[in-house]
């Protein structure tokens, strides 16, 4: 924290009786002078002094509007489910609790059924959310048509063999291995660690079969709510 610049000292007039009128004259010049001097550098202190306070007032504001934010009750995510002449009917996601509550005219305007609204804690809508992205488009990266052949790929030529038997040819002619009352593989699992080429052997199956490349972490599979996991 800067510390208060110091004052600066009192100009004094010490007139000797003795003096001449022109002695007389050039202190009184001189001391006219030193208080010009303590004059501006006092207005420079000033004016530092009120820039100061205006940072710190804008720092109290701040401090203040987060205090604020901090002391405001959370928000619970909720849809509108009916929209009656009474108010609105709305359910809580997580508990699946629905209840009619109230709500003002201006939201009331646009609000639809089937709308993603926040409430809160006497389930009065606050506002209305936008509409939720599925969890699914936002986990998975799409690749119409990679650009990865089996000649951009080295040393796998054994595991190459096998996919293509696996999961090309199913993909291609289905029809022979119902003609023989075999059902065509859905696909195969690759395994190995990171940089081996699994995803490359993936792209280059997608590629030779015109078929869409779906990139997506397996982590992504993993969720907190039951059902989100089982949709993806």
């Amino acid at each position: 924290m800067s510390r208060s610049p110091s004052l600066p000292e009192r100009p004094r007039l010490d007139l000797d009786p003795e003096m001449t009128p022109e002695e007389r004259l050039g202190a009184l010049r001189d001391h006219f002078e030193e208080i010009v001097r303590v004059n501006e550098q006092l207005t420079e202190q000033l004016d530092s002094t009120q820039s100061r306070q205006a940072d710190l007032s804008e720092d109290v504001d701040q401090l203040e509007r987060e205090n604020e934010t901090l002391k405001t009750s959370s928000l619970y995510i909720a849809t509108a489910e009916e929209l009656t002449d009474d108010g609105v009917v709305v359910k809580q996601h997580g508990n699946n609790q629905e209840v009619l509550t109230e709500v003002s005219p201006s939201i009331r305007e646009t609000l639809e059924a089937g709308d993603r609204v926040a409430i809160n804690d006497s389930f009065s809508v606050k506002q209305i959310l936008e509409a939720e992205t599925d969890s699914r488009a936002q986990a998975m990266q799409v690749e119409r048509s990679p650009d990865v052949a089996y000649d951009d790929i080295g040393g796998l030529e054994e595991q190459m063999i096998e996919v293509r038997e696996a999961v090309e040819e199913p993909l291609v002619n289905a029809q022979q291995f119902r003609d023989v009352g075999i059902e065509p593989p859905s696909g195969v699992l690759l395994h190995g660690p990171p940089g081996t080429g699994k995803t490359m052997l993936a792209k280059a199956v997608a590629n030779e079969t015109d078929a869409t490349f779906i990139k997506m972490a397996g982590s992504e599979l993993v969720h907190k709510f039951i059902g989100e996991g089982a949709k993806l």
